[in-house]
């Protein structure tokens, strides 16, 4: 991290602010910020007129939460589940607000180039993927509580009734969506509260239509709310200070609210109110106790999880995992899962329990039913399989650390948007099934799903996938896929995380690679799986130079390697700011890629030759030593203009069919464009078996 200039006292200080909220995160799907607080009049003075009610949030395995140092200044802070790495995202000395993130977009309230004692604030955003950093809002305002999806941002100012505003994250336009306040943006629809009468509306994106959630006047209003894009829970208050809570449910246009509790005044009010993906919860004040309830959304039956003196300080829900932190720092998470005895997703509530689930082992026996079994595995390993394979997940030795419950339901395919981070569609090959584990996987599993036995599938195979379905977002994120499999119509990849998962097919074509293009069926495939992506709307550039660094995330990607930040970087010239930093250093860490005297030059354009030098170590990595070797470089009449460096992994590179020369030349030295990189990577793939 780059430290600003300040006092030793100052920087040990904030090591020690960093060091004890990791710890509090460690292990956690949730976000917490334990530091020592500033004073009221410090607050006052560098917090006015922004709006909060968290400062974290977490998805997608990555946890963002705001640091408050003691001598005042804040900085957001960003930490990866699965390696445990932790990053600062900022690193300037300015006031900032509600950290918020969504896929690998994290947006922020920020002081920025405002003043200090003004009442403006700004929107910024920082992309995980690439590290690039941007304010966001054209012009000065009061802004506050931004809210991202994978397609754009909203927020809303502080004027009289509030204004909505959207921006695009692909075109950078910017619109105002008229009044309203504390947005939130999530599967195309924006989720508001009314300034006018306190209730609550909704605007579809896509057709513009804003209709009511909640109708209030007079002395009421609602407090706060949250929403996973299917349910909205809320608070509402009258003038008296009564309160209550209520659900209500987005899909059905017809659906009225549903009271939780009445409306009674409380000796005490608690701002904790969280939702997952079919339970939500919150606290409320009972005979003088902090309670926590919970809520079954489907039914709008609350149910209490007891009472909250011990000390314990409740974060929010990954899943139906409600995660706290206790007096001590240390983690710890009540699954409200078991709880899930409602109609499926996307019913709305109703007044029945539902059933329950299917006992262990069995399936219905009706052939049009879906398929739903239980199994256990313990710490030696084991597989649970269903419909003759058409599910398996194979669990390797030390993966459980104890005897686990391994749960396998097929769902149906309607209520599940078939879209990707982006939007784009996507194509469903096969049935889509919920894996649940009842413990945490140690580490990750192979998980193999089938596709159906049509002409269609088999002839897009290389673009098949599997994919996770994000419950929050309303998206299906690519995990991976290896289809060359020996058993027939089977994608395999591994997998760290219970979830829902399916075969789904993502066609992507770009203007400027027609069918007859050299390189259209490498690009098209590495475009279906997230590999690569295009320079704009509709095109890929294929004839552009390649950098280094841009070589470097693509080769990383394509090998399932995340991005990794460590505190001091590696070479001298790939600064911990740059958007290439966490990719060049995974590629560093794995081995692929070397620098020269502390130097990477992420910059410079990719030689032919570096380029097989990090082909061949990947392949090495992946194939290990002992593959069949043929002579290859004597045909080529520039053979002397190799690198001596680079000489035995050119020869490696030719050998494994990585590369192929230019009639007799090999152009060792020559640049490496973005068509002739994916085609090197494609080749890659296919050798180590990964398409």
């Amino acid at each position: 991290m780059n430290e600003l200039p300040t006092r030793k006292g100052t920087r040990n200080w904030r090591r020690l602010c960093l060091l004890w909220a990791a710890a509090c995160l460690a292990g956690s799907s949730g976000a917490l910020t334990v530091v020592p607080a500033r004073t009221a009049a410090a607050e006052g003075a560098v917090m006015s007129g922004a709006v909060s009610k968290s400062d974290s949030s977490v998805s997608g395995g990555t946890v963002v939460w705001l640091n408050r140092a003691v001598d005042g200044e804040t900085q957001i802070y960003t930490r990866d589940e699965v390696t445990g790495s932790v990053k600062a995202i900022t690193t300037r000395n300015t006031a900032k607000d509600v950290p918020y993130i969504q896929g690998t977009t994290v947006v922020w309230a920020d002081k920025g180039d405002q003043d200090p004692a003004s009442a403006n604030w700004d929107i910024y955003s920082y992309d995980l993927s690439t590290g690039v950093e941007q304010k966001l809002n054209r012009r000065a305002g009061e802004y506050a509580n931004p809210s991202v999806d994978g397609s754009g941002v909203v927020w809303s100012d502080n004027q009289k009734y509030g204004r909505i505003v959207y921006h695009d994250l692909a075109t950078g336009a910017e619109a105002s969506l008229g009044e309203g306040r504390y947005p939130v943006l999530v599967n195309g629809r924006v989720i508001y509260k009314n300034a006018r009468d306190g209730g609550l509306s909704v605007l579809e994106l896509d057709s513009g239509v804003t209709r009511s959630l909640v109708s209030l006047g007079g002395s009421h209003a609602v407090d706060w709310f949250v929403t996973n894009g299917e349910y909205v829970l809320y608070k509402q208050k009258n003038g008296s200070l009564e309160s209550k809570y209520a659900v209500v449910f987005l899909q059905d246009q017809l659906a009225e609210p549903q009271d939780l509790t009445p409306m009674t005044s409380k000796q005490e009010e608690y701002a904790f109110m969280s939702i997952g993906d079919t339970q939500a919860a919150f606290l409320v004040n009972e005979g003088g106790q902090a309670v926590l309830k919970g809520v079954n959304l489907a039914t709008a039956k609350i149910y209490s999880l007891g009472e909250t003196g011990s000390g314990k300080k409740y974060i929010g829900f990954s899943g139906d995992r409600l995660v706290y932190a206790q007096t001590d720092g240390s983690l710890g998470s009540l699954d409200l899962g078991k709880y899930n005895t409602g109609p499926a997703a996307g019913e709305g509530p109703t007044s029945s329990t539902g059933s329950s689930s299917s006992p262990s082992g069995s399936t219905s026996g009706d052939s049009a039913a879906k398929a739903s079994a239980k199994f256990t595995i313990g710490p030696e390993g084991g597989t649970a399989s269903l419909k003759d394979g058409r599910v398996r997940l194979e669990v390797a030795s030390g993966i459980f650390a104890e005897e686990t419950e391994i749960t396998l339901t097929e769902l149906e395919r309607a209520g599940l948007p078939l879209k990707d981070e982006k939007g784009r569609v996507l194509e469903a090959a096969g049935a889509v099934w919920n894996i649940q584990a009842a413990g945490d996987f140690g580490k990750k599993a192979q998980l193999a799903l089938a596709y159906d036995d049509e002409a269609y599938w088999t002839g897009h195979r290389e673009k098949l996938g599997i994919y996770r379905y994000d419950n929050a977002l309303g998206y299906w994120t690519y995990i991976g896929g290896a289809t060359s499999d020996s058993n027939g119509r089977i994608v395999r990849t591994s997998i760290g995380l219970s979830g829902t998962y399916a075969v789904l097919l993502r066609k992507v074509s770009f203007g400027d690679l027609n069918s007859s293009h050299w390189a259209v069926k490498e690009v098209e495939v590495l475009a279906a799986r997230g590999i690569v992506d295009g320079m704009g709307a509709d095109a890929f550039a294929p004839k552009d130079t390649l950098t280094r660094a841009q070589f470097s995330k693509m080769l990383a990607g394509a090998l399932g390697i995340s991005p990794v930040t460590p505190a001091q970087p590696t070479f001298r010239d790939v600064a911990s700011a740059k958007w290439s930093f966490g990719w060049v250093e995974a590629a560093a860490a794995a081995g692929i890629a070397e620098g020269d005297q502390g130097l990477f030059r992420p910059e410079d354009a990719l030689t032919r030759e570096q380029m097989m030098a990090m082909l061949v170590r990947a392949a090495e990595e992946r194939l290990g030593e002992g593959q069949q070797q043929e002579a290859g470089l004597d045909k080529f009449e520039d053979r002397a203009s190799i690198s001596a460096w680079a000489l035995p992994l050119v020869e490696q590179a030719v050998s494994l069919h990585l590369v192929e020369g230019s009639g007799d030349r090999i152009n060792a030295r020559a640049t490496t464009t973005r068509a002739e990189a994916a085609t090197v990577v494609y080749r890659l793939l296919e050798r180590i078996g990964q398409l």
